[in-house]
């Protein structure tokens, strides 16, 4: 198991590019980079600057990388497919110029799932013609990613139309591995029920790309109990620094090891900008234990 780390705007709450809350990415470059990391993410696109020249110099004045870009894009809503696939298009042409190699898929958080975020036994679930038109638009994404040799990586996400593990298991029977890779992320997966290392197990040789996440037991619980829904629990701080939460990392690193997984990992923590919650520092204690309870093992 060799691993690199990186972490992502979104521990900083850039979910969206034009939210005022955001703090600005020149503070989070300079965080990201202060707390010991050596690459970042793209975040929403539009979020960093784009202009190639001035992202590359920014990156390096910083010493970090650019590790993926994430396409968080209405994936079921088959009329959005022609958005979807010019806003592929232009974030795989920055990921390309900026040597980054992999693009995250993630169907955005919609109502009525984002209401129904881990209630895996009630949710709401597309029927088979408009599951069939995600897939079709989720082959295009992977055929666009290739023109660029870039690896698409779909991510299962708490509050979308690919949540839980029957969703999960579906999209990997009708996406081919050559069209789509997957990213595990581990507080995504507890979230929706399932358990991160037999996800990995069952899909080590199409897991390209891993998210370090973590949840806070105690709301997890509860915003399952009262149906709460997914933004309101971030702002519940349901996700918490590493090594914090539930999740099993001791069980996840010897999974890793089992499955020999070599690459990168990107921590995240999503918040809420407008809680003004000190990101770096959580950032920090995250990579802290990443570097005891993980690479050190």
């Amino acid at each position: 198991m060799e691993l690199k780390i990186a972490n992502a705007p979104c521990s900083w709450g850039i979910e969206f590019a034009d939210n005022p809350a955001n703090p600005t990415w020149q503070t989070v470059l300079d965080e990201i980079s202060g707390a010991g990391y050596g690459a970042t993410e793209l975040g929403p696109l539009g979020y960093l600057p784009t202009e190639p020249s001035t992202l590359q110099s920014e990156l390096a004045s910083r010493e970090l990388g650019l590790v993926a870009g994430t396409l968080f894009v209405h994936l079921h809503k088959p009329e959005a497919r022609d958005a979807i696939y010019e806003t592929t298009h232009k974030t795989c042409e920055i990921l390309k110029q900026q040597g980054a190699s992999y693009l995250v898929v993630i169907d955005h958080v919609s109502s009525p799932r984002t209401d129904q975020a881990g209630q895996v036994d009630t949710a709401t679930r597309l029927t088979d013609e408009q599951w069939d038109a995600m897939m079709e638009t989720l082959r295009g994404v992977g055929k666009i990613c290739a023109e660029y040799g870039i690896t698409p990586t779909l991510h299962a996400h708490a509050g979308t139309y690919i949540e839980y593990r029957d969703e999960l298991d579906k999209a990997m029977r009708d996406l081919p591995p050559e069209l789509m890779s997957l990213c595990v992320d581990t507080g995504h997966c507890v979230y929706a029920g399932m358990d991160p290392c037999d996800v990995l197990r069952t899909y080590k040789d199409r897991v390209k790309y891993l998210h370090f996440k973590d949840i806070n037991a105690e709301v997890h619980a509860q915003s399952i109990a009262k149906d709460t829904d997914f933004y309101t629990a971030i702002g519940n701080n349901i996700f918490c620094p590493l090594g914090q939460g539930c999740v099993d990392f001791d069980a996840v690193r010897q999974t890793l090891h089992e499955i020999d997984f070599k690459g990168w990992v990107t921590v995240e923590q999503d918040t809420d900008p407008a809680a003004k919650s000190d990101a770096k520092t959580d950032a920090e204690k995250s990579r802290a234990f990443i570097e005891k309870a993980v690479l050190a093992s």
